[in-house]
Protein backbone atom coordinates (compact mmCIF):
# COMPACT_ATOMS: atom_id res chain seq x y z
CA UNK A 1 0.00 0.00 0.00
CA UNK A 2 2.84 2.40 0.83
CA UNK A 3 4.50 1.63 -2.48
CA UNK A 4 1.21 2.30 -4.28
CA UNK A 5 0.81 5.66 -2.52
CA UNK A 6 4.38 6.56 -3.44
CA UNK A 7 3.63 6.21 -7.14
CA UNK A 8 2.80 9.27 -9.20
CA UNK A 9 -0.81 9.91 -10.17
CA UNK A 10 0.04 9.31 -13.82
CA UNK A 11 1.57 5.93 -13.02
CA UNK A 12 -1.37 4.87 -10.86
CA UNK A 13 -3.88 5.88 -13.53
CA UNK A 14 -1.87 3.96 -16.12
CA UNK A 15 -1.68 0.82 -13.96
CA UNK A 16 -5.38 0.90 -13.08
CA UNK A 17 -6.31 1.52 -16.71
CA UNK A 18 -4.05 -1.31 -17.89
CA UNK A 19 -5.60 -3.70 -15.36
CA UNK A 20 -9.15 -2.68 -16.27
CA UNK A 21 -8.53 -2.90 -20.03
CA UNK A 22 -6.73 -6.24 -19.65
CA UNK A 23 -9.60 -7.72 -17.67
CA UNK A 24 -12.11 -6.40 -20.20
CA UNK A 25 -10.12 -7.71 -23.17
CA UNK A 26 -9.56 -11.13 -21.56
CA UNK A 27 -13.23 -11.50 -20.68
CA UNK A 28 -14.24 -10.35 -24.14
CA UNK A 29 -11.80 -12.75 -25.80
CA UNK A 30 -12.99 -15.67 -23.69
CA UNK A 31 -16.60 -14.84 -24.46
CA UNK A 32 -15.85 -14.59 -28.18
CA UNK A 33 -13.96 -17.90 -28.29
CA UNK A 34 -16.66 -19.72 -26.31
CA UNK A 35 -19.39 -18.26 -28.52
CA UNK A 36 -17.48 -19.18 -31.70
CA UNK A 37 -16.92 -22.71 -30.42
CA UNK A 38 -20.61 -23.14 -29.60
CA UNK A 39 -21.68 -21.79 -32.97
CA UNK A 40 -19.35 -24.11 -34.89
CA UNK A 41 -20.34 -27.08 -32.73
CA UNK A 42 -24.03 -26.29 -33.26
CA UNK A 43 -23.46 -26.09 -37.02
CA UNK A 44 -21.66 -29.48 -37.06
CA UNK A 45 -24.38 -31.00 -34.89
CA UNK A 46 -27.13 -29.73 -37.22
CA UNK A 47 -25.31 -31.30 -40.19
CA UNK A 48 -25.06 -34.63 -38.35
CA UNK A 49 -28.71 -34.38 -37.36
CA UNK A 50 -29.75 -33.89 -40.98
CA UNK A 51 -27.77 -36.93 -42.08
CA UNK A 52 -29.22 -39.08 -39.31
CA UNK A 53 -32.75 -37.90 -40.18
CA UNK A 54 -32.28 -38.71 -43.89
CA UNK A 55 -31.06 -42.26 -43.19
CA UNK A 56 -33.77 -42.84 -40.57
CA UNK A 57 -36.51 -41.69 -42.96
CA UNK A 58 -35.24 -43.97 -45.72
CA UNK A 59 -35.18 -47.05 -43.41
CA UNK A 60 -38.40 -46.40 -41.49
CA UNK A 61 -40.34 -45.89 -44.74
CA UNK A 62 -39.21 -49.29 -46.01
CA UNK A 63 -37.78 -47.84 -49.19
CA UNK A 64 -34.33 -49.19 -48.47
CA UNK A 65 -32.62 -51.54 -46.10
CA UNK A 66 -30.10 -50.23 -43.61
CA UNK A 67 -27.01 -51.03 -45.75
CA UNK A 68 -28.67 -49.56 -48.87
CA UNK A 69 -29.77 -46.38 -47.09
CA UNK A 70 -26.31 -45.90 -45.68
CA UNK A 71 -24.60 -46.43 -49.07
CA UNK A 72 -26.76 -43.79 -50.77
CA UNK A 73 -26.01 -41.05 -48.23
CA UNK A 74 -22.86 -39.00 -48.67
CA UNK A 75 -20.97 -39.10 -45.42
CA UNK A 76 -19.30 -35.69 -45.93
CA UNK A 77 -16.49 -36.82 -43.67
CA UNK A 78 -18.82 -38.09 -40.97
CA UNK A 79 -18.70 -41.53 -39.39
CA UNK A 80 -22.13 -43.20 -39.84
CA UNK A 81 -23.36 -46.44 -38.32
CA UNK A 82 -26.66 -48.28 -38.19
CA UNK A 83 -27.12 -50.46 -35.10
CA UNK A 84 -29.77 -53.07 -34.42
CA UNK A 85 -31.60 -53.61 -31.16
CA UNK A 86 -28.70 -55.71 -29.84
CA UNK A 87 -26.31 -52.81 -30.51
CA UNK A 88 -24.56 -54.68 -33.26
CA UNK A 89 -23.33 -52.72 -36.24
CA UNK A 90 -25.63 -53.47 -39.19
CA UNK A 91 -23.99 -50.99 -41.57
CA UNK A 92 -21.04 -48.61 -41.28
CA UNK A 93 -19.53 -45.90 -43.48
CA UNK A 94 -16.08 -47.01 -42.36
CA UNK A 95 -15.18 -50.69 -42.70
CA UNK A 96 -12.74 -50.34 -39.81
CA UNK A 97 -15.64 -49.50 -37.50
CA UNK A 98 -17.86 -52.39 -38.58
CA UNK A 99 -17.29 -54.30 -35.35
CA UNK A 100 -17.69 -51.57 -32.69
CA UNK A 101 -20.10 -48.73 -32.01
CA UNK A 102 -18.74 -45.20 -32.05
CA UNK A 103 -21.13 -44.04 -29.31
CA UNK A 104 -23.08 -45.37 -26.35
CA UNK A 105 -26.14 -43.26 -27.18
CA UNK A 106 -29.23 -45.47 -27.47
CA UNK A 107 -32.35 -43.32 -27.96
CA UNK A 108 -35.80 -44.92 -28.17
CA UNK A 109 -37.51 -45.16 -31.56
CA UNK A 110 -38.48 -41.70 -32.75
CA UNK A 111 -36.13 -39.96 -30.26
CA UNK A 112 -32.87 -38.16 -30.92
CA UNK A 113 -29.87 -37.95 -28.59
CA UNK A 114 -26.75 -35.78 -28.99
CA UNK A 115 -23.31 -35.65 -27.40
CA UNK A 116 -19.83 -34.25 -27.91
CA UNK A 117 -17.27 -37.01 -27.70
CA UNK A 118 -13.65 -36.13 -27.04
CA UNK A 119 -12.57 -39.25 -28.88
CA UNK A 120 -14.11 -42.29 -30.54
CA UNK A 121 -12.63 -45.69 -31.51
CA UNK A 122 -10.21 -45.33 -34.37
CA UNK A 123 -10.12 -41.52 -34.08
CA UNK A 124 -7.99 -40.99 -31.00
CA UNK A 125 -7.65 -37.40 -29.84
CA UNK A 126 -10.16 -36.00 -32.33
CA UNK A 127 -13.45 -34.58 -30.96
CA UNK A 128 -16.76 -35.38 -32.66
CA UNK A 129 -20.32 -34.10 -32.53
CA UNK A 130 -22.46 -37.27 -32.20
CA UNK A 131 -26.17 -37.55 -33.08
CA UNK A 132 -28.12 -40.78 -32.50
CA UNK A 133 -31.70 -41.29 -33.72
CA UNK A 134 -33.90 -44.29 -32.90
CA UNK A 135 -36.35 -45.79 -35.46
CA UNK A 136 -38.24 -48.92 -36.52
CA UNK A 137 -38.68 -50.29 -40.04
CA UNK A 138 -42.07 -51.41 -41.44
CA UNK A 139 -41.55 -54.89 -39.98
CA UNK A 140 -41.11 -53.45 -36.46
CA UNK A 141 -37.36 -54.02 -36.21
CA UNK A 142 -35.65 -51.37 -34.11
CA UNK A 143 -32.54 -49.59 -35.29
CA UNK A 144 -30.29 -46.71 -34.15
CA UNK A 145 -28.62 -44.44 -36.62
CA UNK A 146 -25.42 -42.87 -35.25
CA UNK A 147 -23.66 -39.99 -37.03
CA UNK A 148 -20.32 -38.71 -35.66
CA UNK A 149 -19.29 -35.42 -37.23
CA UNK A 150 -15.56 -34.67 -36.78
CA UNK A 151 -14.78 -31.27 -35.28
CA UNK A 152 -11.19 -30.92 -36.43
CA UNK A 153 -11.96 -28.01 -38.76
CA UNK A 154 -14.00 -26.27 -36.10
CA UNK A 155 -11.31 -26.85 -33.49
CA UNK A 156 -8.64 -25.50 -35.79
CA UNK A 157 -10.81 -22.48 -36.56
CA UNK A 158 -11.35 -21.75 -32.87
CA UNK A 159 -7.63 -22.11 -32.10
CA UNK A 160 -6.68 -19.84 -34.98
CA UNK A 161 -9.28 -17.28 -33.95
CA UNK A 162 -8.09 -17.43 -30.35
CA UNK A 163 -4.45 -16.95 -31.40
CA UNK A 164 -5.29 -14.02 -33.63
CA UNK A 165 -7.50 -12.57 -30.93
CA UNK A 166 -4.70 -12.78 -28.36
CA UNK A 167 -2.28 -11.06 -30.70
CA UNK A 168 -4.81 -8.41 -31.64
CA UNK A 169 -5.72 -7.89 -27.97
CA UNK A 170 -2.08 -7.47 -27.00
CA UNK A 171 -1.60 -4.95 -29.80
CA UNK A 172 -4.81 -3.16 -28.84
CA UNK A 173 -3.75 -3.09 -25.20
CA UNK A 174 -0.37 -1.60 -26.11
CA UNK A 175 -2.01 1.06 -28.27
CA UNK A 176 -4.55 1.88 -25.58
CA UNK A 177 -1.82 2.20 -22.94
CA UNK A 178 0.10 4.60 -25.14
CA UNK A 179 -3.02 6.66 -25.78
CA UNK A 180 -4.05 6.62 -22.10
CA UNK A 181 -0.54 7.58 -21.01
CA UNK A 182 -0.48 10.45 -23.49
CA UNK A 183 -3.98 11.58 -22.53
CA UNK A 184 -3.22 11.49 -18.81
CA UNK A 185 0.04 13.33 -19.36
CA UNK A 186 -1.73 16.01 -21.38
CA UNK A 187 -4.50 16.23 -18.79
CA UNK A 188 -1.98 16.69 -15.97
CA UNK A 189 0.08 19.33 -17.75
CA UNK A 190 -2.20 22.16 -16.53
CA UNK A 191 -1.97 20.75 -13.00
CA UNK A 192 1.82 20.80 -13.16
CA UNK A 193 1.64 24.33 -14.56
CA UNK A 194 -0.58 25.37 -11.65
CA UNK A 195 1.82 23.74 -9.19
CA UNK A 196 4.85 25.54 -10.64
CA UNK A 197 3.02 28.88 -10.66
CA UNK A 198 1.92 28.41 -7.05
CA UNK A 199 5.53 27.59 -6.12
CA UNK A 200 6.68 30.77 -7.87
CA UNK A 201 4.01 32.82 -6.14
CA UNK A 202 4.99 31.33 -2.78
CA UNK A 203 8.56 32.51 -3.31
CA UNK A 204 7.38 36.09 -3.85
CA UNK A 205 5.19 36.13 -0.72
CA UNK A 206 1.86 35.32 -2.31
CA UNK A 207 1.69 38.03 -4.97
CA UNK A 208 0.41 37.03 -8.37
CA UNK A 209 -2.23 34.86 -9.94
CA UNK A 210 -2.46 31.55 -11.80
CA UNK A 211 -3.06 31.37 -15.52
CA UNK A 212 -6.50 29.84 -16.06
CA UNK A 213 -6.52 27.19 -18.85
CA UNK A 214 -9.01 27.95 -21.63
CA UNK A 215 -10.46 24.42 -21.42
CA UNK A 216 -13.33 25.38 -19.11
CA UNK A 217 -13.11 22.01 -17.34
CA UNK A 218 -12.48 21.02 -13.71
CA UNK A 219 -8.83 22.07 -13.90
CA UNK A 220 -9.83 25.52 -15.16
CA UNK A 221 -12.26 25.82 -12.24
CA UNK A 222 -9.46 24.68 -9.90
CA UNK A 223 -7.24 27.47 -11.25
CA UNK A 224 -10.06 29.99 -10.74
CA UNK A 225 -10.57 28.78 -7.17
CA UNK A 226 -6.83 28.99 -6.56
CA UNK A 227 -6.82 32.58 -7.80
CA UNK A 228 -9.65 33.43 -5.40
CA UNK A 229 -7.74 31.77 -2.56
CA UNK A 230 -4.50 33.56 -3.49
CA UNK A 231 -6.37 36.85 -3.60
CA UNK A 232 -7.73 36.25 -0.14
CA UNK A 233 -4.32 35.18 1.16
CA UNK A 234 -2.74 38.29 -0.32
CA UNK A 235 -5.44 40.43 1.24
CA UNK A 236 -5.04 38.64 4.57
CA UNK A 237 -1.28 39.08 4.41
CA UNK A 238 -1.65 42.79 3.68
CA UNK A 239 -4.23 43.12 6.46
CA UNK A 240 -1.98 41.32 8.92
CA UNK A 241 1.03 43.46 8.09
CA UNK A 242 -1.08 46.61 8.29
CA UNK A 243 -2.51 45.37 11.59
CA UNK A 244 0.98 44.82 13.01
CA UNK A 245 2.14 48.20 11.73
CA UNK A 246 -0.84 50.03 13.22
CA UNK A 247 -0.62 48.16 16.52
CA UNK A 248 3.09 48.96 16.74
CA UNK A 249 2.37 52.62 16.06
CA UNK A 250 -0.39 52.74 18.64
CA UNK A 251 1.84 51.16 21.28
CA UNK A 252 4.83 53.29 20.34
CA UNK A 253 3.02 56.57 21.07
CA UNK A 254 2.11 55.93 24.74
CA UNK A 255 5.45 54.21 25.36
CA UNK A 256 7.26 57.28 24.05
CA UNK A 257 5.16 59.52 26.28
CA UNK A 258 5.86 57.37 29.35
CA UNK A 259 9.58 57.23 28.57
CA UNK A 260 9.76 60.99 28.16
CA UNK A 261 7.89 61.55 31.39
CA UNK A 262 10.30 59.28 33.25
CA UNK A 263 13.53 60.54 31.68
CA UNK A 264 12.86 64.29 31.96
CA UNK A 265 14.55 65.52 35.18
CA UNK A 266 12.30 67.10 37.77
CA UNK A 267 13.26 69.43 40.58
CA UNK A 268 12.97 68.05 44.04
CA UNK A 269 12.23 64.55 45.13
CA UNK A 270 8.52 64.91 45.74
CA UNK A 271 5.81 63.35 43.64
CA UNK A 272 4.98 65.06 40.35
CA UNK A 273 1.19 64.82 40.06
CA UNK A 274 1.07 66.14 36.51
CA UNK A 275 3.65 63.62 35.33
CA UNK A 276 1.90 60.78 37.20
CA UNK A 277 -1.40 61.74 35.58
CA UNK A 278 0.21 61.63 32.13
CA UNK A 279 1.81 58.25 32.81
CA UNK A 280 -1.42 56.87 34.23
CA UNK A 281 -3.41 58.07 31.22
CA UNK A 282 -0.98 56.52 28.76
CA UNK A 283 -0.86 53.26 30.72
CA UNK A 284 -4.67 53.08 30.63
CA UNK A 285 -4.56 53.77 26.91
CA UNK A 286 -2.11 50.92 26.42
CA UNK A 287 -4.22 48.67 28.63
CA UNK A 288 -7.35 49.34 26.58
CA UNK A 289 -5.44 48.75 23.35
CA UNK A 290 -4.02 45.45 24.56
CA UNK A 291 -7.45 44.30 25.79
CA UNK A 292 -8.97 45.17 22.42
CA UNK A 293 -6.22 43.27 20.62
CA UNK A 294 -6.80 40.25 22.86
CA UNK A 295 -10.55 40.39 22.19
CA UNK A 296 -9.99 40.40 18.43
CA UNK A 297 -7.37 37.66 18.67
CA UNK A 298 -9.82 35.44 20.55
CA UNK A 299 -12.50 36.24 18.00
CA UNK A 300 -10.27 34.94 15.20
CA UNK A 301 -10.40 31.52 16.87
CA UNK A 302 -14.12 31.73 17.64
CA UNK A 303 -15.45 34.13 20.25
CA UNK A 304 -16.59 32.19 23.36
CA UNK A 305 -20.02 33.22 24.64
CA UNK A 306 -21.62 32.76 28.04
CA UNK A 307 -25.31 32.60 27.14
CA UNK A 308 -28.11 33.88 29.30
CA UNK A 309 -31.23 36.00 28.96
CA UNK A 310 -30.18 39.61 28.53
CA UNK A 311 -32.49 42.64 28.81
CA UNK A 312 -31.04 44.91 26.14
CA UNK A 313 -33.19 47.79 27.40
CA UNK A 314 -31.41 47.57 30.78
CA UNK A 315 -28.02 47.80 29.03
CA UNK A 316 -29.17 50.89 27.14
CA UNK A 317 -30.53 52.50 30.32
CA UNK A 318 -27.17 51.93 32.03
CA UNK A 319 -25.34 53.61 29.16
CA UNK A 320 -27.71 56.56 29.21
CA UNK A 321 -27.14 57.03 32.95
CA UNK A 322 -23.37 56.81 32.48
CA UNK A 323 -23.34 59.38 29.69
CA UNK A 324 -25.51 61.81 31.60
CA UNK A 325 -23.42 61.40 34.75
CA UNK A 326 -19.98 61.74 33.16
CA UNK A 327 -20.47 64.27 30.35
CA UNK A 328 -22.22 67.40 29.24
CA UNK A 329 -23.39 66.09 25.84
CA UNK A 330 -27.20 65.95 25.64
CA UNK A 331 -28.46 62.35 25.52
CA UNK A 332 -31.93 61.28 24.41
CA UNK A 333 -33.32 57.77 24.65
CA UNK A 334 -36.31 55.78 23.42
CA UNK A 335 -36.36 52.46 25.22
CA UNK A 336 -38.79 49.55 24.79
CA UNK A 337 -38.47 46.33 26.75
CA UNK A 338 -36.33 44.00 24.64
CA UNK A 339 -34.72 40.70 25.56
CA UNK A 340 -32.31 38.36 23.75
CA UNK A 341 -30.30 35.28 24.63
CA UNK A 342 -26.61 36.20 24.56
CA UNK A 343 -23.47 37.11 26.48
CA UNK A 344 -24.32 40.04 28.77
CA UNK A 345 -20.76 41.34 29.21
CA UNK A 346 -19.88 41.21 25.53
CA UNK A 347 -23.13 42.82 24.46
CA UNK A 348 -22.50 45.59 27.00
CA UNK A 349 -18.98 46.02 25.58
CA UNK A 350 -20.34 46.27 22.02
CA UNK A 351 -22.95 48.83 23.10
CA UNK A 352 -20.38 50.94 24.94
CA UNK A 353 -18.05 50.94 21.92
CA UNK A 354 -20.84 52.15 19.64
CA UNK A 355 -21.85 54.81 22.16
CA UNK A 356 -18.24 55.96 22.70
CA UNK A 357 -17.81 56.24 18.93
CA UNK A 358 -20.93 58.42 18.77
CA UNK A 359 -19.69 60.62 21.61
CA UNK A 360 -16.36 61.04 19.82
CA UNK A 361 -17.89 62.23 16.57
CA UNK A 362 -20.99 64.12 17.61
CA UNK A 363 -21.19 67.89 17.29
CA UNK A 364 -24.31 68.08 19.41
CA UNK A 365 -26.52 65.42 20.97
CA UNK A 366 -26.49 61.62 21.05
CA UNK A 367 -29.63 59.51 20.77
CA UNK A 368 -30.20 55.86 21.69
CA UNK A 369 -33.20 53.72 20.79
CA UNK A 370 -34.01 50.05 21.34
CA UNK A 371 -37.15 48.14 20.40
CA UNK A 372 -38.19 44.64 19.27
CA UNK A 373 -39.05 44.22 15.61
CA UNK A 374 -40.39 40.80 14.65
CA UNK A 375 -37.75 38.18 15.43
CA UNK A 376 -34.98 40.70 16.15
CA UNK A 377 -34.13 43.48 18.56
CA UNK A 378 -33.10 46.72 16.85
CA UNK A 379 -30.67 49.07 18.60
CA UNK A 380 -29.75 52.43 17.03
CA UNK A 381 -27.18 54.97 18.21
CA UNK A 382 -27.37 58.40 16.55
CA UNK A 383 -25.12 61.44 16.78
CA UNK A 384 -25.23 64.92 15.27
CA UNK A 385 -22.05 64.38 13.25
CA UNK A 386 -22.05 63.80 9.51
CA UNK A 387 -22.98 60.23 8.42
CA UNK A 388 -20.26 57.85 7.33
CA UNK A 389 -19.70 58.19 3.56
CA UNK A 390 -21.42 55.35 1.71
CA UNK A 391 -18.20 54.09 0.14
CA UNK A 392 -16.65 53.71 3.61
CA UNK A 393 -19.59 52.23 5.52
CA UNK A 394 -18.16 48.71 5.30
CA UNK A 395 -14.51 49.66 5.81
CA UNK A 396 -15.33 51.56 9.01
CA UNK A 397 -15.67 48.18 10.77
CA UNK A 398 -12.17 47.04 9.75
CA UNK A 399 -9.40 47.04 12.30
CA UNK A 400 -7.46 50.29 12.80
CA UNK A 401 -9.73 52.13 10.39
CA UNK A 402 -10.06 55.88 11.04
CA UNK A 403 -12.12 58.22 8.96
CA UNK A 404 -10.76 61.23 10.83
CA UNK A 405 -7.19 60.15 11.52
CA UNK A 406 -5.76 63.00 13.55
CA UNK A 407 -8.82 63.85 15.63
CA UNK A 408 -9.49 60.26 16.67
CA UNK A 409 -5.90 59.60 17.65
CA UNK A 410 -5.79 62.78 19.70
CA UNK A 411 -8.83 61.58 21.59
CA UNK A 412 -7.22 58.24 22.29
CA UNK A 413 -9.07 56.06 19.77
CA UNK A 414 -7.27 53.02 18.40
CA UNK A 415 -9.54 52.19 15.48
CA UNK A 416 -10.51 48.86 17.06
CA UNK A 417 -13.79 49.76 18.74
CA UNK A 418 -16.13 49.23 15.79
CA UNK A 419 -14.20 46.11 14.70
CA UNK A 420 -14.93 44.64 18.13
CA UNK A 421 -18.59 45.65 17.81
CA UNK A 422 -18.96 43.77 14.53
CA UNK A 423 -17.12 40.74 15.95
CA UNK A 424 -19.40 40.52 19.00
CA UNK A 425 -22.63 41.19 17.10
CA UNK A 426 -21.84 38.61 14.38
CA UNK A 427 -20.91 36.07 17.07
CA UNK A 428 -24.49 36.49 18.30
CA UNK A 429 -25.88 35.96 14.81
CA UNK A 430 -26.69 39.64 14.32
CA UNK A 431 -25.65 42.46 12.01
CA UNK A 432 -24.33 45.98 12.44
CA UNK A 433 -24.17 48.72 9.83
CA UNK A 434 -23.40 52.37 9.46
CA UNK A 435 -26.24 54.38 7.99
CA UNK A 436 -27.96 57.76 8.41
CA UNK A 437 -31.10 59.06 10.07
CA UNK A 438 -34.01 60.45 8.01
CA UNK A 439 -32.80 63.99 8.83
CA UNK A 440 -29.23 63.28 7.69
CA UNK A 441 -27.44 62.54 10.98
CA UNK A 442 -24.97 59.68 11.58
CA UNK A 443 -26.49 56.40 12.74
CA UNK A 444 -25.18 52.95 13.68
CA UNK A 445 -27.79 50.18 13.69
CA UNK A 446 -27.40 46.84 15.50
CA UNK A 447 -29.88 44.01 14.88
CA UNK A 448 -29.79 41.01 17.23
CA UNK A 449 -31.94 37.86 16.87
CA UNK A 450 -34.16 37.16 19.87
CA UNK A 451 -32.42 33.81 20.38
CA UNK A 452 -28.85 34.83 19.58
CA UNK A 453 -27.48 31.74 21.31
CA UNK A 454 -28.67 29.34 18.61
CA UNK A 455 -27.16 31.52 15.90
CA UNK A 456 -23.72 31.33 17.46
Amino acid sequence: MRRWNAWSLQRRVLVVSAAAVTVAVVLGAIGFVVALDRILYSTAQDSAREQAAAISTSISSGERSAPQALSEITSKGSLIQVLDASHRVVASSEPALADSSVSKLRPAPGAVATAQEATIPGEVGEPHAVVAQGLTDPSGTAYTVVVAKPLDVETTTVRTAATLLVLASALLLAILMVLINRTVRQALLPVESIRSEVARITQVRGRGHITVPPSGDEIARLAETMNVMLGRLEQADATTRRFISDASHELRSPLATIRAAIEVPHAGTGADRERDAVVQGEVLRMQHLVEDLLTLAKADDGLPLTLEEVDVDDLVESEVRRLRATGTTPVTASITASRVVGDRLKLAQALRNVVDNAMTHTVGAVGLEVHPEGEVVVLTVDNDGPPVPEEQREAVFDRFTRLEESRERDRGGSGLGLAIVRTIVEAHGGTVRATSTPDGRCRFEVRLPLDAGTAS
